[in-house]
Protein backbone atom coordinates (compact mmCIF):
# COMPACT_ATOMS: atom_id res chain seq x y z
CA UNK A 1 0.00 0.00 0.00
CA UNK A 2 1.36 3.43 -0.94
CA UNK A 3 2.01 6.27 1.50
CA UNK A 4 -1.12 8.25 0.53
CA UNK A 5 -3.38 5.26 1.22
CA UNK A 6 -1.76 4.74 4.62
CA UNK A 7 -2.26 8.41 5.49
CA UNK A 8 -5.89 8.27 4.33
CA UNK A 9 -6.53 5.16 6.43
CA UNK A 10 -5.04 6.68 9.58
CA UNK A 11 -6.93 9.91 8.93
CA UNK A 12 -10.32 8.19 8.68
CA UNK A 13 -9.69 6.01 11.72
CA UNK A 14 -8.64 9.08 13.72
CA UNK A 15 -11.58 11.14 12.46
CA UNK A 16 -14.24 8.58 13.35
CA UNK A 17 -12.60 7.88 16.71
CA UNK A 18 -12.58 11.58 17.57
CA UNK A 19 -16.17 11.95 16.40
CA UNK A 20 -17.22 8.99 18.56
CA UNK A 21 -15.49 10.51 21.59
CA UNK A 22 -17.25 13.84 21.06
CA UNK A 23 -20.64 12.14 20.65
CA UNK A 24 -19.98 10.16 23.82
CA UNK A 25 -19.17 13.37 25.68
CA UNK A 26 -22.49 14.88 24.59
CA UNK A 27 -24.33 11.69 25.54
CA UNK A 28 -22.99 12.06 29.07
CA UNK A 29 -24.77 15.41 29.28
CA UNK A 30 -28.00 13.89 28.00
CA UNK A 31 -27.83 10.89 30.33
CA UNK A 32 -27.30 13.10 33.37
CA UNK A 33 -29.73 15.93 32.60
CA UNK A 34 -32.79 14.41 30.94
CA UNK A 35 -33.91 12.08 33.77
CA UNK A 36 -33.45 14.96 36.24
CA UNK A 37 -35.68 17.37 34.31
CA UNK A 38 -32.75 19.61 33.46
CA UNK A 39 -32.51 21.54 30.22
CA UNK A 40 -29.89 20.56 27.67
CA UNK A 41 -29.38 24.19 26.67
CA UNK A 42 -29.54 25.95 30.05
CA UNK A 43 -26.76 26.13 30.95
CA UNK A 44 -25.07 25.47 27.64
CA UNK A 45 -21.80 24.61 29.38
CA UNK A 46 -20.97 21.65 31.58
CA UNK A 47 -20.66 21.97 35.35
CA UNK A 48 -19.28 19.82 38.14
CA UNK A 49 -22.15 17.89 39.84
CA UNK A 50 -20.49 18.51 43.21
CA UNK A 51 -19.33 22.15 43.34
CA UNK A 52 -21.48 23.41 40.39
CA UNK A 53 -18.56 25.35 38.93
CA UNK A 54 -18.40 25.72 35.17
CA UNK A 55 -16.01 23.34 33.44
CA UNK A 56 -13.60 25.17 31.13
CA UNK A 57 -13.19 23.96 27.57
CA UNK A 58 -9.67 22.68 28.19
CA UNK A 59 -11.03 20.50 31.02
CA UNK A 60 -13.79 19.16 28.79
CA UNK A 61 -11.75 17.39 26.11
CA UNK A 62 -12.97 13.78 25.90
CA UNK A 63 -10.70 11.24 27.65
CA UNK A 64 -7.65 13.52 27.55
CA UNK A 65 -8.96 15.95 30.18
CA UNK A 66 -9.93 13.05 32.46
CA UNK A 67 -6.38 11.70 32.29
CA UNK A 68 -4.70 15.10 32.77
CA UNK A 69 -6.95 15.94 35.74
CA UNK A 70 -6.29 12.46 37.18
CA UNK A 71 -10.02 11.91 37.44
CA UNK A 72 -10.71 14.84 39.79
CA UNK A 73 -12.45 18.20 39.48
CA UNK A 74 -9.98 21.05 39.12
CA UNK A 75 -12.02 23.31 41.46
CA UNK A 76 -13.18 21.07 44.33
CA UNK A 77 -11.01 17.98 43.95
CA UNK A 78 -13.99 15.61 44.07
CA UNK A 79 -13.46 12.45 41.97
CA UNK A 80 -15.03 12.66 38.53
CA UNK A 81 -17.39 9.80 37.81
CA UNK A 82 -15.82 7.16 35.59
CA UNK A 83 -19.12 7.11 33.73
CA UNK A 84 -17.87 10.03 31.62
CA UNK A 85 -14.73 8.18 30.59
CA UNK A 86 -16.61 4.93 29.96
CA UNK A 87 -19.31 6.43 27.72
CA UNK A 88 -16.85 8.49 25.72
CA UNK A 89 -14.69 5.43 25.09
CA UNK A 90 -17.70 3.17 24.48
CA UNK A 91 -19.25 5.45 21.86
CA UNK A 92 -15.93 5.73 20.02
CA UNK A 93 -15.56 1.95 20.27
CA UNK A 94 -19.03 1.38 18.82
CA UNK A 95 -18.25 3.72 15.90
CA UNK A 96 -15.06 1.79 15.17
CA UNK A 97 -16.92 -1.53 15.43
CA UNK A 98 -19.41 -0.35 12.80
CA UNK A 99 -16.62 1.05 10.61
CA UNK A 100 -14.80 -2.27 10.89
CA UNK A 101 -17.81 -4.42 10.02
CA UNK A 102 -18.90 -2.25 7.09
CA UNK A 103 -15.67 -1.06 5.51
CA UNK A 104 -12.49 -2.56 7.00
CA UNK A 105 -13.34 -6.17 7.89
CA UNK A 106 -16.12 -6.06 5.25
CA UNK A 107 -18.17 -8.79 6.91
CA UNK A 108 -21.54 -7.27 5.92
CA UNK A 109 -23.13 -7.78 2.51
CA UNK A 110 -24.48 -4.84 0.57
CA UNK A 111 -21.53 -2.49 1.11
CA UNK A 112 -18.92 -1.38 -1.37
CA UNK A 113 -15.94 -3.69 -1.82
CA UNK A 114 -13.91 -1.09 -3.67
CA UNK A 115 -10.20 -1.97 -3.87
CA UNK A 116 -9.34 1.73 -3.88
CA UNK A 117 -9.34 2.07 -0.12
CA UNK A 118 -11.40 3.30 2.78
CA UNK A 119 -12.10 6.70 1.25
CA UNK A 120 -13.86 5.25 -1.78
CA UNK A 121 -15.92 2.84 0.31
CA UNK A 122 -17.05 5.60 2.66
CA UNK A 123 -17.95 7.80 -0.30
CA UNK A 124 -20.33 5.11 -1.57
CA UNK A 125 -22.01 4.11 1.69
CA UNK A 126 -21.70 7.02 4.14
CA UNK A 127 -25.48 7.67 4.52
CA UNK A 128 -26.30 4.27 6.00
CA UNK A 129 -23.12 4.31 8.11
CA UNK A 130 -24.03 7.66 9.65
CA UNK A 131 -27.59 6.41 10.27
CA UNK A 132 -26.16 3.44 12.21
CA UNK A 133 -23.96 5.75 14.28
CA UNK A 134 -26.99 7.87 15.20
CA UNK A 135 -29.00 4.74 16.03
CA UNK A 136 -26.43 3.31 18.43
CA UNK A 137 -25.73 6.69 20.00
CA UNK A 138 -29.43 6.83 20.87
CA UNK A 139 -29.45 3.20 22.02
CA UNK A 140 -26.41 3.74 24.23
CA UNK A 141 -27.94 6.73 25.99
CA UNK A 142 -31.34 5.05 26.31
CA UNK A 143 -29.71 1.96 27.81
CA UNK A 144 -27.94 4.00 30.49
CA UNK A 145 -31.18 5.77 31.45
CA UNK A 146 -33.17 2.53 31.36
CA UNK A 147 -30.70 0.78 33.67
CA UNK A 148 -31.02 3.57 36.21
CA UNK A 149 -34.65 4.65 35.89
CA UNK A 150 -36.52 1.94 33.88
CA UNK A 151 -37.45 4.64 31.43
CA UNK A 152 -37.09 4.83 27.64
CA UNK A 153 -37.44 8.31 26.18
CA UNK A 154 -39.06 8.01 22.74
CA UNK A 155 -37.45 11.27 21.64
CA UNK A 156 -34.32 9.18 21.11
CA UNK A 157 -36.17 6.60 19.05
CA UNK A 158 -37.92 9.28 16.99
CA UNK A 159 -34.57 10.87 16.14
CA UNK A 160 -33.08 7.48 15.21
CA UNK A 161 -36.13 6.73 13.06
CA UNK A 162 -35.75 10.00 11.15
CA UNK A 163 -32.07 9.17 10.64
CA UNK A 164 -33.08 5.75 9.31
CA UNK A 165 -35.51 7.17 6.76
CA UNK A 166 -33.03 9.83 5.64
CA UNK A 167 -30.16 7.35 5.43
CA UNK A 168 -32.07 4.82 3.34
CA UNK A 169 -33.56 7.46 1.05
CA UNK A 170 -30.04 8.66 0.26
CA UNK A 171 -28.54 5.15 0.02
CA UNK A 172 -29.64 2.90 -2.84
CA UNK A 173 -26.40 2.10 -4.72
CA UNK A 174 -26.32 -0.80 -7.15
CA UNK A 175 -23.95 -2.81 -4.94
CA UNK A 176 -26.53 -2.77 -2.10
CA UNK A 177 -28.72 -5.41 -3.79
CA UNK A 178 -27.80 -7.96 -1.09
CA UNK A 179 -29.24 -5.65 1.60
CA UNK A 180 -32.59 -7.13 2.60
CA UNK A 181 -35.29 -5.18 0.75
CA UNK A 182 -39.04 -5.82 0.53
CA UNK A 183 -41.20 -7.10 -2.28
CA UNK A 184 -43.09 -4.36 -4.09
CA UNK A 185 -46.37 -5.36 -2.43
CA UNK A 186 -44.73 -5.45 1.01
CA UNK A 187 -43.10 -2.09 0.30
CA UNK A 188 -46.40 -0.35 -0.49
CA UNK A 189 -48.16 -2.05 2.42
CA UNK A 190 -45.52 -0.83 4.87
CA UNK A 191 -45.53 2.71 3.47
CA UNK A 192 -49.33 2.79 3.81
CA UNK A 193 -49.01 1.44 7.35
CA UNK A 194 -46.63 4.27 8.24
CA UNK A 195 -49.16 6.74 6.85
CA UNK A 196 -51.84 5.07 8.97
CA UNK A 197 -49.65 5.45 12.05
CA UNK A 198 -49.24 9.13 11.18
CA UNK A 199 -53.02 9.59 11.00
CA UNK A 200 -53.47 7.79 14.32
CA UNK A 201 -50.77 9.92 15.92
CA UNK A 202 -52.46 13.14 14.74
CA UNK A 203 -55.85 12.00 16.07
CA UNK A 204 -54.36 10.82 19.37
CA UNK A 205 -52.42 14.06 19.82
CA UNK A 206 -55.42 16.28 19.11
CA UNK A 207 -57.89 14.23 21.15
CA UNK A 208 -58.75 15.97 24.45
CA UNK A 209 -57.73 13.61 27.24
CA UNK A 210 -57.76 14.55 30.91
CA UNK A 211 -54.96 12.88 32.80
CA UNK A 212 -52.50 13.69 35.52
CA UNK A 213 -49.00 14.13 34.21
CA UNK A 214 -46.49 11.93 35.95
CA UNK A 215 -43.21 13.37 36.99
CA UNK A 216 -40.22 12.10 35.11
CA UNK A 217 -37.49 10.35 37.09
CA UNK A 218 -35.44 12.67 39.24
CA UNK A 219 -32.20 11.86 40.96
CA UNK A 220 -32.79 11.33 44.67
CA UNK A 221 -29.91 13.44 45.85
CA UNK A 222 -30.57 16.26 43.39
CA UNK A 223 -34.17 16.36 44.57
CA UNK A 224 -33.15 17.10 48.15
CA UNK A 225 -29.87 18.99 47.82
CA UNK A 226 -29.89 22.73 47.28
CA UNK A 227 -27.33 24.86 45.53
CA UNK A 228 -26.10 26.21 48.85
CA UNK A 229 -25.54 22.65 50.07
CA UNK A 230 -23.71 21.60 46.90
CA UNK A 231 -20.22 22.93 47.74
CA UNK A 232 -20.17 20.96 51.00
CA UNK A 233 -20.70 17.60 49.31
CA UNK A 234 -17.44 15.74 48.93
CA UNK A 235 -18.56 12.84 46.75
CA UNK A 236 -20.53 12.52 43.50
CA UNK A 237 -24.24 11.63 43.50
CA UNK A 238 -25.00 7.90 43.95
CA UNK A 239 -26.07 7.53 40.34
CA UNK A 240 -22.57 8.56 39.22
CA UNK A 241 -20.71 6.18 41.51
CA UNK A 242 -20.47 3.47 38.87
CA UNK A 243 -18.94 2.00 36.80
CA UNK A 244 -15.57 1.52 38.46
CA UNK A 245 -12.28 3.00 37.29
CA UNK A 246 -11.28 -0.47 36.11
CA UNK A 247 -14.17 -0.43 33.62
CA UNK A 248 -13.06 2.97 32.33
CA UNK A 249 -9.48 1.92 31.69
CA UNK A 250 -10.61 -1.36 30.14
CA UNK A 251 -12.94 0.49 27.75
CA UNK A 252 -10.09 2.81 26.80
CA UNK A 253 -7.75 -0.17 26.27
CA UNK A 254 -10.28 -1.86 23.98
CA UNK A 255 -10.61 1.37 22.01
CA UNK A 256 -6.86 1.61 21.46
CA UNK A 257 -6.70 -2.07 20.49
CA UNK A 258 -9.55 -1.72 18.00
CA UNK A 259 -7.89 1.30 16.40
CA UNK A 260 -4.56 -0.50 16.14
CA UNK A 261 -5.89 -3.78 14.77
CA UNK A 262 -8.08 -2.01 12.20
CA UNK A 263 -5.12 0.06 11.02
CA UNK A 264 -2.96 -3.04 10.68
CA UNK A 265 -5.67 -4.88 8.77
CA UNK A 266 -6.51 -2.02 6.39
CA UNK A 267 -2.88 -1.15 5.70
CA UNK A 268 -2.33 -4.88 5.01
CA UNK A 269 0.63 -5.25 7.32
CA UNK A 270 -0.77 -8.54 8.65
CA UNK A 271 -3.91 -10.39 7.55
CA UNK A 272 -6.22 -10.43 10.58
CA UNK A 273 -9.61 -12.05 11.18
CA UNK A 274 -12.50 -9.80 12.10
CA UNK A 275 -14.22 -12.16 14.59
CA UNK A 276 -12.16 -11.26 17.65
CA UNK A 277 -12.19 -7.53 16.98
CA UNK A 278 -15.95 -7.48 17.37
CA UNK A 279 -16.33 -10.23 19.95
CA UNK A 280 -14.17 -8.82 22.74
CA UNK A 281 -15.95 -5.43 22.90
CA UNK A 282 -19.33 -7.20 22.89
CA UNK A 283 -18.22 -9.37 25.83
CA UNK A 284 -17.09 -6.25 27.67
CA UNK A 285 -20.46 -4.58 27.04
CA UNK A 286 -22.26 -7.67 28.33
CA UNK A 287 -20.17 -7.64 31.51
CA UNK A 288 -20.78 -3.91 31.96
CA UNK A 289 -24.56 -4.31 31.70
CA UNK A 290 -24.49 -7.21 34.17
CA UNK A 291 -22.40 -5.15 36.59
CA UNK A 292 -24.76 -2.20 36.38
CA UNK A 293 -27.70 -4.56 36.89
CA UNK A 294 -26.31 -5.66 40.27
CA UNK A 295 -26.62 -2.15 41.74
CA UNK A 296 -29.64 -1.77 44.03
CA UNK A 297 -31.65 1.35 43.16
CA UNK A 298 -34.90 2.85 44.44
CA UNK A 299 -36.33 2.62 40.94
CA UNK A 300 -36.21 -1.21 41.17
CA UNK A 301 -39.05 -1.32 43.65
CA UNK A 302 -40.91 1.64 42.12
CA UNK A 303 -41.25 -0.06 38.74
CA UNK A 304 -42.42 -3.31 40.37
CA UNK A 305 -45.03 -1.39 42.36
CA UNK A 306 -46.20 0.47 39.25
CA UNK A 307 -46.65 -2.77 37.29
CA UNK A 308 -48.50 -4.33 40.23
CA UNK A 309 -50.86 -1.36 40.57
CA UNK A 310 -51.69 -1.41 36.85
CA UNK A 311 -52.34 -5.15 36.66
CA UNK A 312 -56.14 -4.75 36.80
CA UNK A 313 -56.21 -2.38 33.83
CA UNK A 314 -53.38 -3.97 31.79
CA UNK A 315 -55.64 -5.90 29.42
CA UNK A 316 -57.88 -2.89 28.77
CA UNK A 317 -54.77 -0.80 28.16
CA UNK A 318 -53.36 -3.04 25.41
CA UNK A 319 -56.80 -3.40 23.79
CA UNK A 320 -56.95 0.41 23.53
CA UNK A 321 -53.48 0.33 22.02
CA UNK A 322 -54.67 -2.25 19.49
CA UNK A 323 -57.41 0.17 18.43
CA UNK A 324 -54.75 2.85 18.03
CA UNK A 325 -52.92 0.52 15.61
CA UNK A 326 -56.00 -0.14 13.45
CA UNK A 327 -55.29 2.69 10.94
CA UNK A 328 -51.87 1.16 10.29
CA UNK A 329 -53.38 -2.29 9.78
CA UNK A 330 -56.02 -0.88 7.43
CA UNK A 331 -53.37 1.05 5.53
CA UNK A 332 -51.33 -2.13 5.05
CA UNK A 333 -54.42 -3.99 3.81
CA UNK A 334 -55.15 -1.23 1.30
CA UNK A 335 -51.57 -1.36 0.08
CA UNK A 336 -51.71 -5.12 -0.49
CA UNK A 337 -55.09 -4.77 -2.24
CA UNK A 338 -53.70 -2.13 -4.61
CA UNK A 339 -50.71 -4.29 -5.55
CA UNK A 340 -52.91 -7.34 -6.23
CA UNK A 341 -55.68 -5.55 -8.11
CA UNK A 342 -56.10 -5.77 -11.87
CA UNK A 343 -55.71 -2.01 -12.34
CA UNK A 344 -52.56 -0.37 -13.58
CA UNK A 345 -51.81 1.00 -10.12
CA UNK A 346 -49.56 -1.93 -9.19
CA UNK A 347 -47.47 -1.46 -12.33
CA UNK A 348 -47.16 2.26 -11.68
CA UNK A 349 -46.07 1.63 -8.08
CA UNK A 350 -43.44 -0.90 -9.16
CA UNK A 351 -42.06 1.45 -11.79
CA UNK A 352 -41.91 4.30 -9.27
CA UNK A 353 -40.12 2.15 -6.69
CA UNK A 354 -37.39 1.09 -9.10
CA UNK A 355 -36.99 4.27 -11.10
CA UNK A 356 -33.79 6.24 -10.65
CA UNK A 357 -33.63 9.97 -10.03
CA UNK A 358 -31.68 12.08 -12.48
CA UNK A 359 -31.00 15.76 -13.01
CA UNK A 360 -30.37 16.09 -16.71
CA UNK A 361 -27.77 13.47 -17.60
CA UNK A 362 -26.35 13.32 -14.06
CA UNK A 363 -27.16 10.37 -11.81
CA UNK A 364 -27.37 11.36 -8.16
CA UNK A 365 -26.01 9.30 -5.27
CA UNK A 366 -24.82 6.46 -7.53
CA UNK A 367 -28.03 4.87 -8.88
CA UNK A 368 -30.34 6.76 -6.56
CA UNK A 369 -33.86 5.26 -6.15
CA UNK A 370 -35.26 7.29 -3.24
CA UNK A 371 -38.68 5.61 -3.20
CA UNK A 372 -37.10 2.17 -2.81
CA UNK A 373 -34.97 3.56 0.01
CA UNK A 374 -38.09 4.99 1.64
CA UNK A 375 -39.86 1.64 1.30
CA UNK A 376 -36.86 -0.21 2.77
CA UNK A 377 -36.88 2.01 5.86
CA UNK A 378 -40.67 1.79 6.17
CA UNK A 379 -40.66 -2.01 5.93
CA UNK A 380 -38.00 -2.27 8.62
CA UNK A 381 -39.89 0.13 10.87
CA UNK A 382 -43.29 -1.52 10.45
CA UNK A 383 -42.19 -5.17 10.65
CA UNK A 384 -39.92 -4.57 13.65
CA UNK A 385 -42.62 -2.57 15.40
CA UNK A 386 -45.20 -5.26 14.61
CA UNK A 387 -42.98 -7.85 16.31
CA UNK A 388 -42.84 -5.73 19.45
CA UNK A 389 -46.55 -4.92 19.52
CA UNK A 390 -47.45 -8.58 18.99
CA UNK A 391 -45.32 -9.62 21.95
CA UNK A 392 -46.75 -6.85 24.14
CA UNK A 393 -50.42 -7.42 23.31
CA UNK A 394 -50.31 -11.23 23.34
CA UNK A 395 -48.41 -11.72 26.59
CA UNK A 396 -50.21 -8.90 28.40
CA UNK A 397 -53.56 -10.47 27.54
CA UNK A 398 -52.18 -13.87 28.55
CA UNK A 399 -50.68 -12.91 31.93
CA UNK A 400 -52.86 -9.96 32.86
CA UNK A 401 -49.98 -7.54 33.50
CA UNK A 402 -47.76 -5.40 31.32
CA UNK A 403 -45.38 -7.79 29.57
CA UNK A 404 -43.34 -5.45 27.36
CA UNK A 405 -42.75 -1.73 27.52
CA UNK A 406 -43.98 0.66 24.83
CA UNK A 407 -40.60 2.37 24.89
CA UNK A 408 -38.93 -0.93 24.00
CA UNK A 409 -41.26 -1.28 21.02
CA UNK A 410 -40.28 2.17 19.79
CA UNK A 411 -36.66 1.11 20.26
CA UNK A 412 -37.22 -2.00 18.12
CA UNK A 413 -39.01 -0.02 15.40
CA UNK A 414 -36.19 2.53 15.22
CA UNK A 415 -33.60 -0.24 14.98
CA UNK A 416 -35.61 -1.90 12.22
CA UNK A 417 -35.87 1.37 10.33
CA UNK A 418 -32.08 1.79 10.29
CA UNK A 419 -30.63 -1.72 10.38
CA UNK A 420 -33.51 -3.74 8.90
CA UNK A 421 -36.17 -6.01 10.38
CA UNK A 422 -33.92 -9.15 10.40
CA UNK A 423 -31.65 -7.41 12.93
CA UNK A 424 -34.65 -6.92 15.22
CA UNK A 425 -36.01 -10.43 14.68
CA UNK A 426 -32.66 -12.11 15.39
CA UNK A 427 -31.74 -9.58 18.07
CA UNK A 428 -35.01 -10.11 19.91
CA UNK A 429 -34.28 -13.80 20.45
CA UNK A 430 -30.69 -13.04 21.41
CA UNK A 431 -31.82 -10.34 23.86
CA UNK A 432 -34.08 -12.80 25.69
CA UNK A 433 -31.17 -15.20 26.16
CA UNK A 434 -28.73 -12.49 27.24
CA UNK A 435 -31.25 -10.93 29.63
CA UNK A 436 -31.96 -14.29 31.25
CA UNK A 437 -28.23 -15.01 31.62
CA UNK A 438 -27.59 -11.52 32.99
CA UNK A 439 -30.44 -11.87 35.48
CA UNK A 440 -29.05 -15.19 36.74
CA UNK A 441 -25.56 -13.70 37.14
CA UNK A 442 -26.93 -10.71 39.08
CA UNK A 443 -29.07 -12.78 41.46
CA UNK A 444 -26.38 -13.11 44.17
CA UNK A 445 -26.21 -9.30 44.38
CA UNK A 446 -29.76 -8.12 43.72
CA UNK A 447 -33.16 -9.78 43.58
CA UNK A 448 -35.82 -7.96 41.62
CA UNK A 449 -38.73 -8.97 39.44
CA UNK A 450 -38.21 -6.03 37.07
CA UNK A 451 -35.79 -6.28 34.19
CA UNK A 452 -34.91 -3.32 31.93
CA UNK A 453 -34.88 -4.70 28.39
CA UNK A 454 -33.43 -1.62 26.68
CA UNK A 455 -29.76 -2.46 27.37
CA UNK A 456 -30.16 -6.10 26.32
CA UNK A 457 -31.99 -5.18 23.13
CA UNK A 458 -29.33 -2.58 22.29
CA UNK A 459 -26.48 -5.02 22.90
CA UNK A 460 -28.19 -7.72 20.84
CA UNK A 461 -28.88 -5.37 17.94
CA UNK A 462 -25.23 -4.30 17.90
CA UNK A 463 -24.09 -7.93 17.87
CA UNK A 464 -26.47 -8.82 15.03
CA UNK A 465 -25.57 -5.74 12.98
CA UNK A 466 -21.92 -6.81 13.10
CA UNK A 467 -22.40 -10.56 12.65
CA UNK A 468 -25.69 -10.72 10.75
CA UNK A 469 -24.29 -12.32 7.61
CA UNK A 470 -22.51 -14.96 9.70
CA UNK A 471 -25.60 -15.70 11.79
CA UNK A 472 -27.94 -16.17 8.82
CA UNK A 473 -25.66 -18.92 7.49
CA UNK A 474 -26.55 -21.12 10.49
CA UNK A 475 -28.77 -24.01 9.26
CA UNK A 476 -31.71 -23.22 11.55
CA UNK A 477 -31.68 -19.56 10.50
CA UNK A 478 -31.44 -20.49 6.82
CA UNK A 479 -34.51 -22.72 7.14
CA UNK A 480 -36.44 -19.96 8.91
CA UNK A 481 -35.57 -17.43 6.22
CA UNK A 482 -36.61 -19.88 3.51
CA UNK A 483 -39.95 -20.44 5.28
CA UNK A 484 -40.72 -16.70 5.46
CA UNK A 485 -39.46 -15.78 1.99
CA UNK A 486 -43.00 -16.09 0.64
CA UNK A 487 -43.86 -12.73 2.26
CA UNK A 488 -40.56 -10.90 2.44
CA UNK A 489 -37.49 -11.39 0.30
CA UNK A 490 -34.02 -9.95 -0.22
CA UNK A 491 -34.87 -8.19 -3.46
CA UNK A 492 -37.97 -6.62 -4.93
CA UNK A 493 -39.93 -8.48 -7.59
Amino acid sequence: MDTLSIIATLWWLSFWTALGLCIGSFLNVIIYRLPRNKSLSDPVWSACPSCRHRIHWFDNIPVLSFILLRGRCRMCGVPISTRYLVFEALMALVVLMLLDAFFVGQVRWGFSESPFGLTDRLAADWPIFVAHIILFACLLSMSAIDLEHYWVDIRFTNFATLAGFAGHILWTPRHSTSWIRPYDSTALACVMAVLGLGVAWIVFTCWPIDHDEEDEPVDEEDATATVSEAPTRRKPPPSLASPSRMAGWLALTLLVMAFTFMAIDEIEVVAMRHVGRGLFPLCFLFGLVVWESTIVRRSDQRIVDAIHEERHSARRMVLREAVYLLPAVLGAIVGVWIMHSDSGASTAVSEALHSGTRVGNLSLMRHWSPLMGLATAASGYVIAGAIGWTVRIFFTLLFGREAFGVGDIHLMAAAGCVAGWPVVALGGFLACGLALLGWVLSLPFKRTRALPMGPWLSLSFLAVVIYQDTIIKWPIIERTIAATSVLISYNSQ
